[in-house]
């Protein structure tokens, strides 16, 4: 995904919250992902990945449900140090 391919509004969009109850709630914020198109995920949780660039670890386990569920691949672009735009 390219920055061009990100909507002008996500860069000024509020932070979606993550719903939780005792663990993260990710259905439904799939289920606002579905009704949005797109959600904003901010993270102070950072990873470094081997190839040396950094990964969010909310981003990365809200993909990995949706792979392991609905079995669809969410697609990422980081748009500052701690937010990340997240699309189907």
């Amino acid at each position: 995904m390219r920055i061009d391919d990100i909507p002008d509004t996500a860069f000024s969009a509020a932070p979606t919250p993550v719903p939780t109850k005792v663990v993260h709630d990710w259905q439904a914020l799939y289920e606002t992902l579905k009704a949005r198109g797109f959600v904003i995920i901010e993270s102070d949780q950072l990873r470094t990945m081997p190839s040396g660039g950094v990964e969010s670890v909310l981003v990365k386990m809200f993909n990995s449900h949706l792979r392991q569920t609905v079995g669809v691949r969410l697609k990422t672009k980081r748009i500052s140090a701690h937010r990340w735009y997240c699309t189907l």
